[in-house]
């Protein structure tokens, strides 16, 4: 019996199908423009916004897989997989490249039976998922703008990339990502007010520079859909944490593992298991987001890293905090049950909403709104799963005993720090009263 660990025959029968995925026909009648995931503050391809609820990003294979096997007791801390699209690259008269996505009918060659269908639901159920999305954002977009009295896009962008790399970003509003801290003080002004995390537009211009180059041999790249876990937060202040004390996947080159190694020796990795790789915290007082990005993150020391986890919770936020230790307290929990299972170089976001409601240069007088803004409480997800494994996993030849200890270590000193900054904070609201 596999319970919620994959059994290697079933794990087998799988991989082959997905090996068979194929696009039979792309409906170019039904296209979606793609622009930019404008939360993304952390990662290196580029996150696109499908839809207000979904999100996609470049497949890749192994970790298509993984989202496909996915343990049940740990698909609540990871973004809900809603299938495959296929996204063409375009570039118009005026030289500006752009994406757009295409759903698509596929095959999978041999079916599924009940004892090998996937955990996230069937080749059929994935293609209605992606096919099916496009024309229920009308209505969940109905609807949430009834429940909050916000018009969800009244502010819209449109990101373009001209021949010469610049970006151009169209827009009828000024977003509140003003206050950013790069290493690059010059990109860090070009990009000030655009709308957009600019970690987000610094993933997106490289993203499109790589398919412009592989354009004339490959017009449609695949791209899998993933829920879009910062859809329920309207300011959504996101941590973006690297899990783990190593970071390279067994088919590392030696030249790669090397390199990461090293990261992780000169990191936080190396001392508490994990480190920030990106992060922005709405400030009410002023209307912006402070945006930091994995450059900031590496140089952190342990008392570094415990200050920006102050930073990410001094949003007068200290009510998510018990929040965020028990979901991060569940997690551990279930992953020291998992055996053989690695995260390497996978991360972790922790998610809160950022409008206090009662103060601010934002603030907001429908009391309806801010207690949906309250409820929408907080949000751990486990992502990038590109070099993870388990045992049976597509035929791995190394397999691993025990739990990830490395991952639990990064939990455990998360949850330290975590506690440590609930009981200070407690001490001195005691002290003034």
């Amino acid at each position: 019996m596999c319970l919620d660990e994959p059994c290697a025959e079933e794990e087998r029968a799988r991989s082959k199908s997905m090996e068979d995925y194929e696009c039979l026909d792309v409906d170019y009648s039904r296209a979606v423009p793609l622009e930019p995931f404008i939360h993304q503050v952390g990662g290196h391809s580029s996150m696109m916004r499908f839809d207000e609820h979904t999100v996609c990003k470049p497949m890749i294979s192994r970790e298509h897989h993984f989202y496909l096997s996915l343990p049940k007791n740990l698909r609540k801390f990871s973004p809900e997989y809603r299938g495959v699209i296929q996204v063409s690259f375009q570039e118009d008269k005026d030289g500006f490249i752009r994406l757009v996505a295409h759903p698509c009918e596929t095959n999978h060659s041999g079916g599924h039976s009940e004892s090998d269908s996937s955990p996230a639901g069937s080749a059929e159920e994935d293609n209605a998922s992606s096919a099916s999305s496009v024309h229920r954002t009308k209505r969940r977009r109905r609807r949430k703008e009834k429940e909050t009295g916000i018009n969800t896009h009244e502010i819209t962008h449109r990101v373009r990339l001209l021949r010469t790399g610049s970006i151009e970003v169209q827009s009828n509003g000024t977003g509140p990502f003003l206050v950013d801290l790069v290493e690059n003080k010059e990109e860090a002004e070009s990009l000030k007010g655009l709308g957009h995390n600019p970690w987000s537009l610094r993933c997106h211009k490289k993203q499109l520079a790589e398919m412009r180059k592989t354009a004339p041999n490959s017009k449609l790249h695949k791209f899998i859909l993933l829920e879009n876990v910062t859809s329920q937060f309207v300011y959504p202040c996101i941590l973006d944490l690297k899990m783990g004390t190593r970071q390279h996947g067994d088919d590392a080159t030696e030249e790669k593992r090397n390199r990461q190694m090293e990261k992780c020796a000169s990191t936080t990795s190396a001392s508490i298991g994990v480190r920030v790789c990106g992060m922005q915290v709405y400030k009410a007082e002023t209307g912006h987001f402070l945006c930091r990005n994995k450059y900031y993150g590496r140089k952190l020391t342990e008392d570094g890293f415990k200050h920006t986890l102050q930073q990410f919770l001094d949003n007068g936020q200290d009510m998510v905090a018990p929040k965020i230790i028990a979901q991060l307290q569940e997690l551990k929990s279930i992953l020291e049950k998992h055996q053989t299972y690695r995260f390497y170089s996978s991360s972790l976001l922790i998610i809160y909403e950022g409008n206090d409601c009662w103060g601010g240069a934002n603030r907001v007088e429908n009391g309806d709104l801010c207690a949906s803004h309250r409820a929408a409480g907080v949000a751990v997800k486990m992502i990038d799963f590109a070099h993870s494994t388990y045992k049976g996993f597509r035929g791995d030849r190394t397999v691993h005993q025990g739990p990830d200890k490395g991952y639990i270590f990064g939990l455990e000193n998360l949850l330290r720090v975590f506690h440590e900054i609930v009981e200070e904070r407690g001490m001195v609201e005691e002290q003034d009263t």
